[in-house]
């Protein structure tokens, strides 16, 4: 059966293969026609039309020239990638990458940040018109002072600049000098009269000129030197007439000194900065004009670090230093000379209080490293990857002088401040008016983490020493073997206190377990509670969490003592020691006449007749709970169970 299944199976598939070649003999041959994007994207195309711009290939229906026909859902994959799609039809164009200076976004091969891919309503489909599309990425403050240079007002960026690439500084088509005799003639009378004679060489125009805008006229550099100012090249220049003009009169420091005669003076003390010992002024500053205060060659910072390359690497670092993260190294260095090492500005601490309120350490108590104003004992003046600039790790660094603590503080417990290294948390790292450095009264101290527990008991009993914020009677403040830093263990650690409760139940013949074996907790919140006594639970089902036996005989018998029912254990029972078994207040019936009236006649009736003043009650009787009624033991001497008491009395 199963052999004639599969041949019936067989038969049927090869009738299928013969009725398709059959049908497609009949119908001819079918090919899939694939169809153009615009077909079902012709509404987005349109858009893309109205453009005054229009790319070519979307132009021309192509868009397949850029992207695959087919993507995923939600968006479009592009034939290649974005960096060399570009290029398979602008070929011409991945020359530019050669050239030794390239426009960020044509060294990145961005080419649709400044260009749009479909189409644009300004020329070679830029994404902004002019000197906007620039200002995107370059900040227009600099190119928008009060004096604008006319390329960039007028005729825009690229009367000077190739948006691609250059071999030439800044992009710029070709050489400084040659891009400013596009539009000025040297040679003209005119322009040689406005530069006191002289005929400028070489690319020096922007020694003196800035090319995009000014706040001076001429397009002046912001930060002017005097001779320049006043029209006086000759105060330092050979005259026109000579055969060297644009020669200086005097070399290095020497022809700075004639007009700096100040400085000579001011600049001899025990540091001097290397370019200055050297009397090479012009490694720092311009001799004619520049963009930077002082007339320094680049702002503060980098102009240091382009000798001092190892320093700009510290502010790489995750925390640094104000001044050095702003490259303001002249806030705290004298770039010229200084009577004091690293040519600093001031000694020590002096020169941290130019930016850092004294007041905050010069408190009576005060950390040994501020008094000597050795504040880069701990702190880096650059940068650290640590907080606050330290040289460490806060614990760490605290351990460099502290060594004797940190083996001290190796102990089971440690207080969360040290264990997390903060240990100013509770102590100034620089000056305050309480002693150990500690930043607010010892007794509120340690209230500013522990309130909480504080507020929780606030109307209820509070352990004195606890309420006064006294902790350090029984917490170490730092780190201790006991738990939760205690100073002593167990009992002990009360007994500092509570002396004579340790005495008198040494005294006695019977003590409570938990006094027994030190466990004062047991029952107590060392703090406080809202219970009377500071207990951790109400007294009777503080009790029974420990005596479970009695509690479920409490909870199963039938008849309960009163003092049992309604959880009164202190009625009967003394907390912590006593000379009477079960710490018991009294003995025999003495205990239980406070609550039973002994002359009662109807007490005379339940019991026979029999007195009963000097008996021990527990001998009929049991204390908590019964199965029978009068608390009875559950097991009676027949007579007694009948009543006959006057058989064996």
């Amino acid at each position: 059966m199963k052999d004639m299944k599969l041949a019936i199976l067989y038969l049927l598939s090869i009738a299928m293969i013969i009725g398709g070649v059959v049908s497609c003999k009949n119908m001819g041959t079918r090919q899939l026609v694939r169809k153009k994007c615009v077909e079902c994207h012709q509404k987005k195309v349109d858009e893309f039309k109205k453009a005054g711009v229009v790319h070519k290939p979307l132009k021309d229906n192509e868009c397949e020239s850029c992207h695959r026909p087919h993507g995923v859902i939600g968006g479009a994959y592009l034939k290649v990638s974005e960096k060399e799609l570009c290029y398979t039809c602008h070929k011409e164009m991945k020359s530019v990458l050669d050239k030794k200076h390239l426009h960020a976004p044509t060294k990145e091969s961005e080419c649709l940040s400044c260009h749009s891919p479909h189409s644009s309503e300004n020329k070679n489909l830029l994404k902004g018109k002019g000197n906007n599309l620039c200002f995107i990425c370059h900040k227009e403050d600099a190119y928008s002072r009060k004096m604008q240079h006319a390329p960039l007002s007028d005729k825009g960026c690229l009367t000077c600049h190739d948006a691609h690439g250059s071999d030439y500084e800044k992009s710029l088509f070709d050489s400084t000098d040659a891009v400013c005799r596009k539009c000025h003639d040297f040679k003209k009378p005119g322009f040689v009269k406005s530069h006191s004679g002289y005929n400028p060489e070489g690319n020096t125009c922007v020694s003196c000129h800035t090319p995009h805008s000014s706040s001076n006229t001429k397009l002046l550099r912001e930060f002017v030197h005097t001779p320049i100012d006043q029209n006086q090249c000759k105060s330092c220049h050979n005259s026109p007439e000579s055969e060297r003009p644009l020669g200086v009169k005097k070399t290095g420091a020497e022809l700075c000194y004639e007009c700096h005669t100040e400085n000579r003076i001011a600049f001899a003390k025990a540091h001097v900065h290397d370019p200055v010992k050297k009397d090479n002024c012009l490694s720092c500053h311009s001799p004619h004009a520049t963009d930077n205060k002082d007339a320094t060659l680049l702002p503060d910072g980098k102009l240091c670090y382009s000798c001092h390359k190892e320093r700009e690497k510290l502010i790489e670092k995750q925390h640094v230093h104000k001044p050095a993260g702003e490259n303001n190294c002249t806030s705290c260095h004298n770039p010229h000379a200084s009577d004091n090492d690293y040519e600093l500005k001031e000694t020590g601490k002096n020169l941290c209080y130019q930016c850092h309120k004294k007041d905050d350490f010069t408190q009576p108590n005060v950390h040994s490293p501020v008094k000597k104003g050795d504040c880069v004992t701990c702190h880096d003046p650059h940068a650290s990857n640590h907080k606050f600039e330290l040289r460490l790790a806060e614990v760490e660094q605290c351990y460099t002088c502290h060594q004797k603590e940190k083996m001290f503080f190796d102990r089971v417990n440690v207080h969360t401040p040290i264990r997390i290294g903060q240990c100013v948390v509770c102590h100034s790292p620089h000056s305050t008016t309480e002693k150990k450095l500690l930043v607010q009264k010892k007794n509120k101290l340690c209230f500013n983490c522990h309130k909480g527990m504080l507020d929780e008991i606030s109307d209820g009993s509070v352990h004195e020493s606890f309420a006064k914020g006294r902790c350090s009677t029984c917490h170490d403040e730092h780190a201790s073997d006991n738990d939760c830093q205690l100073v002593e263990e167990g009992a002990d650690n009360c007994y500092g206190c509570h002396k004579n409760i340790q005495t008198l139940s040494q005294k006695s013949k019977h003590t409570h377990m938990p006094i027994r074996d030190g466990k004062c907790t047991s029952c107590h919140n060392p703090h406080g509670s809202k219970i009377k006594g500071r207990l951790n639970r109400p007294a009777g089902s503080l009790c029974l969490s420990c005596h479970s036996g009695l509690a479920l005989n409490i909870e199963k018998d039938e008849f309960q003592h009163a003092p049992a029912k309604e959880r009164m254990c202190l009625k009967c029972h003394v907390p912590h020691y006593a000379d009477i078994e079960n710490l018991l207040t009294g003995k025999g019936v003495s205990l239980c006449k406070d609550c039973h009236n002994l002359n009662n006649p109807a007490m005379a009736v339940a019991h026979s007749g029999i007195a009963i003043n000097k008996t021990d009650c527990i001998g009929c009787h049991e204390t908590h709970s019964a199965e029978n009624k009068g608390l009875m033991h559950k097991i009676l001497h027949p007579p007694f169970k009948e009543g006959n008491c006057k058989k064996c009395h």
